[in-house]
């Protein structure tokens, strides 16, 4: 499990697997498939790639840490992986536009595009 912070190095989600979920309730948010970055409605958000999440104009939307975290005990991963393979059914086209990395961070972070479902 691997953190995801905004601009302001504030957590706004974990990596669980291919799931991305909520810090604090651990519901699930996205799915990344491949390099992928879907929201709850399968819709591209962006691209994970050298630690970072980027939007499809190549800013940064969020950044990965390098370490991985320990796996709560309580964390429900059988839930998680339920409700990621209902992101996954959705997903028509896998495929992602090419997206080249900018130095710059977008003017919206990731959790203001995954918490707004």
């Amino acid at each position: 499990m691997h953190a995801l912070y905004n601009h302001s190095g504030e957590l706004i989600a974990y990596q669980y697997q291919n799931a991305l979920v909520h810090p604090e309730n651990m519901q699930v948010l996205g799915l990344v498939l491949g390099n992928c970055v879907f929201d709850q409605r399968a819709r591209v958000l962006g691209k994970l790639f050298q630690q970072k999440v980027y939007n499809l104009s190549g800013e940064v939307l969020a950044s990965k840490a390098d370490e991985s975290m320990p796996i709560p005990d309580d964390l429900d991963t059988a839930g998680i992986i339920q409700e990621a393979w209902k992101i996954l059914v959705l997903i028509k086209d896998h495929s992602c536009a090419w997206v080249t990395a900018k130095t710059s961070w977008a003017p919206y972070s990731l959790a203001e595009l995954i918490y707004a479902f």
